[in-house]
C-alpha cells in the first residue's frame, strides 16, 4: 500500500471519528433512546475498525511479514514493528473484539450501553492510533 493510500484512510478514519465523536457526545440515556443513531455509531465503529486492520497489514507484509489471522492480531503484531505500543495495541485489541460482536450478532444481547461506553472510550485511543500511523508513513521515505 502506498504512503497516499495509507493517508487517505487515515483522512477517512478522522471523518469517522469526528462523526462518531457527535453521535457519543449525547448522554448515555438519549443515546440509547435513539435507534438511527445507534446503528449510525456502530457502523461508523465498524468501518474505523475494518479501516484501521487494512493499513495494519499494509505495513505488516511491507515489513515482509505474514497476513494478521484476526482484526486483534493485526494491532498486536504492530507491537514488534515499533508502529504501536503494547498498550495501545492492547487497548485497540478490544475493539475489534467489539466489532466481530457487532458485525456477527454474538453474545451482544442489544448491550448499547457496554458499546457506547467502549466506543466513548476508544476514540481518543485511535487518535492516537491515527498519530503513529502518521509518524510511520512520515518514516517511509527516509
Amino acid at each position: 500500500m502506498s504512503k497516499e493510500l495509507i493517508l487517505k484512510k487515515v483522512e477517512q478514519i478522522k471523518q469517522l471519528l469526528d462523526e462518531l465523536g457527535i453521535f457519543l457526545a449525547k448522554s448515555h440515556e438519549d443515546f440509547l433512546k435513539d435507534t438511527v443513531v445507534i446503528r449510525a455509531s456502530e457502523r461508523d465503529f465498524q468501518l474505523i475498525v475494518e479501516l484501521a486492520s487494512d493499513i495494519n497489514t499494509h505495513i505488516l507484509l511491507e515489513k515482509g511479514k505474514k497476513t494478521p489471522d484476526s482484526y486483534k492480531q493485526s494491532f498486536t503484531d504492530l507491537i514488534a514493528e515499533g508502529v504501536l505500543s503494547a498498550e495501545l495495541a492492547d487497548q485497540l485489541s478490544i475493539t475489534a473484539k467489539l466489532r466481530n460482536i457487532l458485525v456477527h450478532e454474538y453474545d451482544f444481547d442489544e448491550d448499547y450501553a457496554k458499546f457506547y461506553t467502549v466506543a466513548k472510550e476508544s476514540i481518543p485511543r485511535y487518535r492516537e492510533y491515527l498519530k503513529n500511523i502518521y509518524q510511520y508513513t512520515k518514516e517511509i521515505n527516509k
